[in-house]
């Protein structure tokens, strides 16, 4: 049986930048020798095939080795470099099967997308003949991987010339849309507007939280953007071959606000900042997955920059919803931010959005902070630094207000990671999960049907009691302590 592999170096471009030549020649060099020998070790052919990117073939013997050490190559290049400003990583997409070559080594590139997709540092695996769930190693480190203005002016001239070749855009953010949601779907109607396209945003407007009711009830304060606004099954009266959808703040369909609506589309595009995982469109037109992005509504900005002047300028109010959308994804700016996060506030603090208008959107009433203060109050320690709060199993939350429950219970000292279960539908339970940066939660709710980011993620279960998902869960968290 073959085994493929495509070795890619997440951020060698980053570590280079502001090397001296003969830095860098010492940097390949320690690189180079250290693929070489691994791939020695385990009698594996390799070939560089540019400089950030190996590609090599092994038997499944000794491949069968390198799955029982985890990939450690991965945690021996991180130690070696400790010393740069940068931590140098790597990512691999790796394949095996009876399948042709071609086949084979087509799974590879797939692979190696997904884990560079999921923020690198880590190996995605696969069986190339079979149907069969892919495997992740390593990733427990925050990605590494970081978008350059490069890579967004590209995504914007993309983007702008699939919007050209298609009559009407559609828009639509996951189930029970929160502001980075709704945020950036309307940031891609202003982009679908200035490309003069006929444009949706498809919402449930009696399937929303009280944050996205309040802020529905501003969009309506404005009937120009108001109008956009359709639910799935209106938005099915007006799909036909010139229509393509924009998927923004999720990418896995089975979140999708109408899966009716969805599965209407045979063109998509996909704008996100969550981790990819197994479940994904097929065939894509454009993927702008960022898990180094801190929100859709940074994304979506820094897209409405590229191709806004003095005659397509993005409208205050949806100004003021992309800079919502971004406060709520970082916590007021605490969490997953980058220079690039700043710059984008402040390219829209520029162009009219009020931050009155912020403050309003997040603000909470007096109901949902008693609620958030009840289930901070039902927490309890699984580990040393973890801690799970499990709701009653007859109160039904809404998202937000179990989000903030985890992002309190994150707040507090020598806390690494939160877990909130609560029931948000009759027969649905959730898990909000929190991280610090110490605990991969996307990992521990991939485990559980869910995803997210490496520090912030979720999943919906259903048809489980909430003692069920609570001993799932903390099964999956002892199995992590019993790791370390």
């Amino acid at each position: 049986m073959t085994v493929i592999g495509i070795i890619s170096l997440d951020n060698y471009d980053d570590i280079i930048d502001k090397m001296d030549d003969k830095n860098i020649s010492l940097l390949n060099t320690l690189v180079t020798t250290m693929i070489s020998d691994w791939a020695n070790e385990y009698h594996i052919f390799y070939k560089r095939v540019n400089t950030d990117r190996y590609f090599f073939v092994a038997s499944m013997n000794e491949f069968e080795q390198i799955k029982e050490k985890k990939f450690d190559i991965l945690q021996r290049l991180k130690e070696s470099n400790t010393n740069s400003e940068f931590v140098l990583t790597m990512s691999m997409g790796v394949a095996y099967g009876h399948s042709s070559m071609e086949k084979i080594g087509e799974v590879a590139q797939n692979n190696l997308d997904m884990a560079l997709a999921r923020g690198g540092d880590q190996v995605v695996l696969k069986d190339a003949d079979s149907q069969a769930k892919p495997q992740f190693f390593g990733g427990q480190t925050e990605g590494t991987i970081r978008r350059t203005r490069t890579r967004s002016r590209a995504m914007s001239t993309s983007l702008k010339k699939i919007f050209s070749e298609n009559k009407k855009i559609f828009i639509m953010g996951h189930r029970y849309p929160d502001m980075d949601a709704i945020g950036s779907a309307f940031g891609v109607a202003a982009l679908a507007q200035f490309n003069q396209k006929e444009c949706y945003v498809i919402i449930e407007q009696d399937e929303v939280t009280e944050d996205t009711e309040r802020c529905l009830t501003e969009i309506n304060k404005h009937p120009e953007i108001a109008k956009l606004i359709f639910s799935g099954k209106k938005a099915l009266e007006y799909i036909d071959d010139d229509s393509v959808l924009v998927m923004v703040d999720y990418n896995r369909p089975s979140l999708s606000i109408s899966k009716e609506a969805f599965e209407a589309f045979d063109k998509i595009m996909i704008i996100d900042h969550h981790r990819r995982g197994e479940e994904f469109p097929d065939h894509p037109l454009l993927t702008y997955v960022e898990p180094a992005s801190s929100s859709a509504s940074e994304l979506v900005a820094e897209l409405i920059q590229f191709q806004s002047n003095k005659r397509k300028k993005v409208p205050k109010f949806i100004a003021g919803l992309l800079l919502s959308g971004i406060y709520v994804d970082t916590k007021s700016f605490f969490t997953r931010t980058t220079a690039q996060t700043f710059q984008m506030a402040s390219y829209l603090k520029s162009h009219g959005a009020d931050l009155t208008l912020v403050r309003y959107l997040l603000s909470s009433d007096l109901n949902s902070y008693l609620q958030m203060s009840e289930l901070v109050a039902r927490s309890e320690y699984i580990t040393k630094n973890i801690v799970v709060a499990a709701a009653s199993e007859n109160e039904i939350y809404d998202n937000v207000t179990a989000s903030k429950a985890a992002d309190t219970l994150l707040s507090m000292n020598d806390i690494e990671a939160a877990f909130v279960i609560t029931k948000q539908f009759e027969h649905e339970i959730s898990i909000n999960a929190r991280s610090s940066g110490g605990v991969n939660v996307q990992r521990i709710m991939e485990k559980l049907g869910g995803g997210g980011h490496f520090s912030n993620a979720a999943t919906q279960i259903k048809d489980q009691s909430m003692k069920e998902v609570q001993k799932s869960l903390i099964n999956e968290l002892k199995k992590l302590d019993d790791k370390e």
